[in-house]
């Protein structure tokens, strides 16, 4: 079925793609990815291996390597987050356009 959206809602597979049941086999997948990057296998292969011995589809794979990371990377993330109390102390620059979409995909029900 062609995807006629003109909007950034959700995909129409979307609640099927990531269901209650389907988040339980992605969580495992992006914790298989995210071992492997841990130790230094490369992203690509690394993300196919894990999508095909789980099943999951070109969506599924994204929303996988988008959400993993390794172990160093989880750190790096955490060393560099600003509390909302020290907020006023730094500057904070954001991305207008990233911001305009993902509001946009949320407001419409997407992902």
């Amino acid at each position: 079925m062609p995807d006629t959206r003109t909007h950034r809602g959700p995909h129409p597979e979307d609640l099927e793609l990531f269901s209650p049941a389907a988040q339980a086999v992605l969580r495992e997948a992006a914790a298989d990815l995210a071992w492997l990057l841990g130790r230094g296998y490369a992203g690509p292969g690394s993300l196919k291996l894990v999508g095909d011995r789980y099943g999951l589809v070109a969506r599924q794979r994204i929303a996988v390597a988008r959400s993993a990371c390794s172990d160093v990377e989880a750190e790096q993330r955490r060393r560099h987050q600003v509390g909302l109390e020290r907020l006023p102390e730094h500057t904070l620059l954001l991305d207008g356009y990233n911001v305009l979409t993902t509001i946009e995909a949320a407001m419409a029900g997407g992902v």
